[in-house]
């Protein structure tokens, strides 16, 4: 009696493919969160660059459902201040960011996470989010819920407002940084956001699509045109 071995069809493809980094460094889409995340004790350099802003953030997992991340950014379309001591210098911006899993993905529910963006920092990139991600197959589904720059879009009413009027609203000093303000978070604006990715195994790609909630057009101070919400 010979025993029975069973193999993916993956197992035959000369790359891996893994969760991959966002343009804020944490494991994401592009410019959205996912539930996904590096491998336990794993650390991640990342640097992107997508106009106007220049990301450069050093991502941890000391554990399976915690990543945290720790980003430098350029805003090359703004000035550092005043030109009669900044020059022409552009605009620095610092972050910290958390994103904690609450449930594993199981057969037939997604894996879900809840994340918070720029904390303590100068709020210009401010955000929280819960998202929801299910793989079937070569594609992994995300959806959810994003608040502060990922509100920006505002196409959904803030869920939370029925457990307390303070969700209505949200208050934030723009560029005052080291400011801890949780009485902010998961309030004002509300966005539903998604994405797809697929994997291409043979060719070890990743291919992403995201509808973008952060409407750069308008949270930058320069008027940047954008043609579409899609990414």
């Amino acid at each position: 009696m010979s025993p029975e071995l069973k193999s993916s069809i993956h197992e035959y493809y000369p790359y891996k493919i893994y969760p991959s980094a966002s343009n804020f460094g944490n494991t994401g889409i592009l410019e959205l969160p996912n539930s996904r995340f590096m491998e336990e004790a794993t650390l991640r350099f990342n640097f992107s660059s997508s106009y106007p802003n220049e990301f450069t953030s050093l991502t941890a997992s000391p554990f399976p459902w915690l990543e945290t991340t720790y980003r430098y950014v350029e805003v090359k379309d703004q000035k550092y201040g005043p030109s009669r001591y900044s020059g022409n210098q552009s605009l620095k911006d610092k972050g910290f960011d958390v994103k904690v899993k609450i449930f594993d993905e199981g057969r037939y529910m997604p894996s879900t996470s809840v994340g918070i963006r720029d904390i303590a920092g100068t709020a210009i990139f401010s955000s929280e989010y819960l998202v929801f991600t299910k793989r079937y197959g070569n594609f992994d589904l995300t959806s959810g819920l994003g608040w502060g720059r990922l509100g920006t879009d505002d196409n959904i009413g803030n869920p939370l407002e029925s457990i307390d009027d303070g969700f209505k609203t949200r208050s934030f000093d723009i560029g005052e940084g080291g400011s801890f303000s949780p009485k902010a978070w998961f309030s004002g604006k509300t966005s539903l956001l998604g994405g797809i990715e697929y994997d291409l195994y043979k060719y070890g790609l990743k291919l992403k699509l995201e509808y973008d909630t952060s409407r750069p057009e308008i949270t930058n101070s320069a008027s940047l045109k954008t043609k579409s919400r899609f990414n």
